[in-house]
């Protein structure tokens, strides 16, 4: 049998947005260093709620002190507008300005949404990718 990594091997999870419940406001991920990945994916998760959700994958320097504007925008009415969908914002590092090296995600509900979000990154230079997730991931487990 050949060796395969585990997805959680290949994937680290790098940034999230904890399950929100109502309101309108915007709610930002952790701060995503690209130095070390190829590709960020951004899964938004939407709950129950049909308000929608403005969506802006930012990108600027490390700090988030220069250079901040939005690679890749969701607009409200698009986003959001079916109760229990995932929506996915995907962004290459090769796409990104130079001299940026960060990214995040900024979720605006526009009402009483309820929405999490997950990011996933590859790890290009050092594995395993479960290396880097955050410390709020508990738990990998796996079945052979």
């Amino acid at each position: 049998m050949a060796f395969c990594e585990r997805l959680s091997e290949q994937l680290a999870v790098v940034a999230t947005i904890d399950p929100q419940a109502g309101g309108t406001g915007a709610l930002t991920t952790d701060v995503v260093a690209m130095g070390m990945h190829r590709r960020a994916l951004f899964i938004l998760s939407n709950g129950a709620g049909t308000a929608g959700v403005t969506v802006a994958i930012q990108e600027a320097n490390a700090a988030f002190t220069a250079g901040t504007a939005a690679i890749l925008t969701g607009a409200a009415t698009a986003v959001g507008v079916t109760a229990n969908t995932q929506n996915l914002y995907e962004v290459s590092a090769e796409a990104m300005g130079a001299g940026l090296t960060a990214l995040r995600g900024v979720f605006t509900s526009t009402g009483a949404d309820i929405i999490s979000v997950v990011v996933l990154a590859d790890v290009e230079r050092y594995h395993p990718a479960s290396d880097r997730d955050l410390a709020s991931v508990l738990t990998i487990q796996a079945a052979n």
